[in-house]
């Protein structure tokens, strides 16, 4: 039962080294883009894309019941760094342009 219960808080990003290194990403990605608007299917790297895919749909779902404290905390981290929690439609699909 702990194994399983484990694997889900793992699934949404609680293990610790795995969110910092997809915020890591995240930063990077800002970097080279300007911005923080992965899409959620981004080619260039499927784990940042389907894990920024995740926090998206938690703080849709408001979906932090089991830890509030922490999970306002992370979001709020996310939030300080410009994440876009709403992408307007197209705009989370598509790829981005390569700056110049």
């Amino acid at each position: 039962l702990w194994k399983e219960r484990f694997a889900l808080l793992e699934a949404v990003g609680f293990n610790e080294d795995v969110r910092q290194e997809r915020l890591n990403e995240l930063l990077a990605y800002k970097e080279a883009n300007g911005d923080c608007r992965v899409p959620a299917e981004y080619e260039k790297n499927k784990k940042l894309g389907n894990w920024v895919g995740k926090m998206r749909k938690l703080h849709k779902n408001n979906d932090m019941k089991a830890h509030p404290v922490l999970w306002k905390e992370r979001f709020a981290q996310l939030e300080a760094v410009g994440f876009e929690w709403v992408l307007k439609r197209g705009r989370a699909a598509r790829q981005p342009s390569k700056q110049k």
